[in-house]
């Protein structure tokens, strides 16, 4: 039997009709239970979806409208629709008319989740699917998220080496995920966290154990006295917190800096949070180094310049900033008042080859990692991002949070309960074990970090190796698990070259040295270019990422079928 309120809210929230076309019981709204039988029915039009409810007191349907008759005792959530039609729409009339905007875009929101269970048949299999308009082709109107996405809203390079990887079943070293599962005591504080009981929601902002913990940890990696009710947010995943803190810092046209090449996840939040994106590359030194030249950084900057996102260890390069270079930015930072910055820390227990330069002292520091909350002035300028996925292999987890001065982190808490209301309860219940052992010996280290930073770095020089097998020349990375390849030293076929594909309509040569490697030769990579602005993409075109949070055996493997590939004369 179909839920009803639940369409009903659904046809009028989503602006498919009228409060008067339709009739929502103020009982399903307030959970009051309201109950009084009535006939109803669906009315349907010809072409579109569902628009309304009528009761059916008299009324006469329009001649191109086909009824569903339901039964007299029809469920509503919360109780039976009432009797009546003047108080059902005043009353509904009224209660819209004290909604927030907040509000009804959430309702309206909820309302289209329902109206596409009802299009797929999951709430009635007798109701016949609502008819969706076709997607925009051509010079057709583009659609709302298209246009926040700037166009960014088609198929994109992860789905297309994805889909490559599997076809070719070759060697994957695209997409940075580990292929190994967790290590024995996070699994074993999964299963102790779902059996003890953690099932049902928890508090929006965190769950109280978690944020005691990463308040008491942060304080010892800041040195100083970090608030868990009020200066710790925790987020589905660092995606999440990344989301929400843009949301919260910037509005409609705002600047936003990044440092390119960039993890691609930033531009879009930047766009669906209403900034525009400003860029400055980093730089090759001669040694393959990637370094940030101040001076552009602090061009880059103008008066609507309101976040500079930054991201140590760096993905896609493996870059650690040095303190050095953190105190620079701190400076530029200063010098420009309106200016926050959000960090991105999610690989900092994965800095395997540290910069020779100093870094954060005391306990639980992250051997390498400099925080850049810990630059002088900054922690009343900064949002601190990290998540437990990459440092415990368990990216579906989903576990992320942020840390930083109250009166930003209350925005966040603020916001959280209408993106989602809380992450996972039984992850971070677990993660909350987790990080209680992780500072324990383990397999012979000092700790689960230490193990963790050793391993990376055995993983680092297979893969450099492999790289160098097959011509391809590895760039300096210092932490995270990515290496970027110089790839000037190898021929694309010109084939290559001269394709197109759905996620890039004029081809670039990474791209195409991708697709050549993965369907020729077997591995599977990432081209650069779209890590680069459309102005700077021109950069990318030697630059090919490559994973080694892999097993020995896909290392080794890649080193095989790299050793395989033709080249050409070395290019200087």
């Amino acid at each position: 039997m179909i839920r009803t309120t639940a369409l009903a809210v659904a046809l009028i929230l989503a602006g498919e009709t009228s409060p008067s076309a339709a009739f929502l019981p103020s009982a399903a709204r307030a959970g009051l239970g309201r109950r009084a039988p009535v006939m109803c029915s669906f009315r349907r039009p010809s072409r579109g979806p569902v628009l309304g409810v009528r009761m059916d007191d008299g009324g006469a349907a329009a001649p191109d409208f086909n009824d569903i008759a339901l039964d007299t005792e029809t469920v509503f959530d919360g109780g039976f629709l009432p009797g009546g039609s003047d108080f059902i729409v005043n009353e509904l009339l009224k209660d819209i008319d004290e909604l927030s905007t907040t509000e009804a875009r959430l309702r309206r929101e909820g309302a289209m989740m329902v109206l596409e269970k009802i299009r797929l048949g999951s709430i009635r299999d007798d109701l016949p699917p609502a008819d969706l308009p076709p997607a925009p082709v051509g010079g057709e109107k583009m659609s709302v998220i298209a246009k926040k996405l700037a166009g960014r809203n088609g198929p994109t390079v992860w789905g297309e080496f994805g889909a490559l990887a599997a076809q070719t079943k070759g060697v994957n070293l695209g997409q940075g995920f580990p292929n190994w599962d967790p290590p024995q005591f996070v699994r074993d504080a999964a299963i102790e966290a779902i059996m003890e009981g953690s099932h049902q929601y928890t508090r929006s902002a965190g769950h109280p154990s978690l944020i005691s913990l990463l308040a008491a940890r942060y304080s010892m990696h800041l040195g100083r006295s970090v608030q868990p009710e009020s200066e710790v947010a925790v987020t589905v995943g660092a995606s999440q917190a990344l989301f929400v803190s843009l949301q919260v810092l910037i509005e409609q046209d705002d600047e936003v800096i990044l440092m390119e090449p960039f993890f691609d996840l930033y531009l879009g939040q930047i766009r669906l949070a209403g900034g525009t994106p400003r860029f400055v590359p980093l730089e090759v030194s001669s040694d393959g180094a990637w370094t940030l030249d101040i001076a552009k950084l602090r061009a880059a900057i103008t008066p609507k310049t309101r976040v500079l996102i930054l991201n140590s260890p760096h993905n896609p390069t493996g870059k650690v900033f040095t303190h050095d270079e953190l105190r620079a930015i701190a400076e530029v930072v200063r010098e420009n008042p309106r200016v926050w910055v959000i960090s991105d820390e999610v690989y900092k227990y994965i800095v395997h080859s540290p910069p020779a330069q100093k870094q954060d002292a005391g306990k639980l520091a992250s051997g390498g990692h400099s925080h850049f909350a810990n630059m002088p002035g900054m922690w009343e300028r900064t949002l601190t991002v990290s998540s437990a996925g990459k440092t415990f292999s368990v990216t579906g987890w989903q576990v992320g949070w942020v840390v930083g001065p109250s009166k930003l982190v209350r925005d966040i808490q603020t916001l959280l309960p209408y993106v989602q209301f809380c992450a996972a309860t039984p992850m971070q219940e677990a993660l909350t074990r987790v990080l209680r052992k992780a500072d324990q010996p383990y397999e012979g280290s000092i700790s689960y970090y230490d193990h963790l930073r050793s391993d990376y770095k055995r993983k680092r020089d297979l893969l450099a190796e492999a790289l160098e097998a097959g011509g391809i020349i590895p760039m300096r990375g210092e932490g995270g698990f990515f290496l970027i390849g110089d790839t000037r030293n190898l021929k694309v076929p010109s084939k290559y070259l001269e394709e197109s594909t759905p996620a890039i309509e004029a081809m670039s040569r990474d791209w195409a040295l991708c697709r050549w490697l993965a369907i020729e030769h077997g591995v599977c990579a990432i081209p650069c270019s779209p890590f680069y602005s459309p102005e700077n993409r021109h950069l990318a075109q030697n630059f090919v990422r490559f994973a080694f949070c892999k097993t020995d055996e896909t290392l080794l493997a890649a080193k095989v079928a790299l050793s395989k590939v033709p080249r050409q004369d070395p290019i200087e």
